[in-house]
This record gives structure tokens, C-alpha cells and sequence, in this order.
């Protein structure tokens, strides 16, 4: 992915989060930490796991530059896929399924909206 199409990504995560902390905003907070913090430590792991596979594989000469609105698109509705699939967890738990739904859904987020951030430097 180009720089332009992670920033367009990372912008998306940032409207999910938005909306999951409208209503449960505790839930939301604590479930992006929850999220963010293993996905930074397992960031560095990653990174060099990809510098060892460019050593022995070789490097990529092309790098993808500009905007391929297909390629965020296919991203972000499988992002949505997944947090679908989690809402069917409220219709279990009655009492607490928004807060759940609201802290799983922000861990997943956070997640995702880390390790793009942490290949944005690159």
C-alpha cells in the first residue's frame, strides 16, 4: 500500500472510533488501549521480520505510489465484515452488550489503526 492510500485508511479507522466512543465512550477508550499497546510492541517484531524476508527474498525495486481507491475500499469493508460479525455478540450478552461491543470493536480498531501507523514510517 502507498503512503497516500494508508493515510486515507488510517482517516477511516479514526471515523470508526469516533462513532464507538459516541455512545460508550469509556468502553471505546479502553478498548483501543487495549488494542493499540500489543499491536506497537508487535509492530518492531514485524518490521523485522520483513527486513529478514527482503534480505533473503530480495527487496521490491517498485513501489506503489498514489491513490488505488479499490484497494482501501476492500480493506475498509472487510474491517466493517469483522466488526459485524462482532455485533452478533450483543444479541448473547443482554445487559452489557453495548459496552462489549463497544470495547471488542475499538480493540480491533486500535489494532488495525497501529500496525497501519507503524508501516507508515516506513
Amino acid at each position: 500500500m502507498s503512503r497516500s492510500e494508508r493515510l486515507l485508511l488510517l482517516a477511516f479507522f479514526a471515523i470508526v472510533l469516533v462513532l464507538l466512543g459516541r455512545n460508550e465512550l469509556t468502553s471505546a477508550a479502553v478498548g483501543f488501549v487495549a488494542g493499540g499497546v500489543p499491536a506497537l510492541l508487535t509492530a518492531g517484531r514485524l518490521a523485522r521480520l520483513s527486513g529478514r524476508m527482503d534480505a533473503r527474498l530480495g527487496e521490491v525495486a517498485v513501489r506503489r505510489t498514489g491513490l488505488r481507491p479499490g484497494a482501501v475500499a476492500v480493506r475498509a469493508g472487510l474491517h466493517l465484515l469483522v466488526l459485524g460479525a462482532l455485533l452478533l455478540g450483543t444479541v448473547f450478552v443482554p445487559f452489557v452488550g453495548d459496552e462489549l461491543y463497544a470495547a471488542t470493536a475499538a480493540a480491533v480498531t486500535g489494532f488495525a489503526a497501529a500496525l497501519t501507523a507503524a508501516r507508515l514510517r516506513r
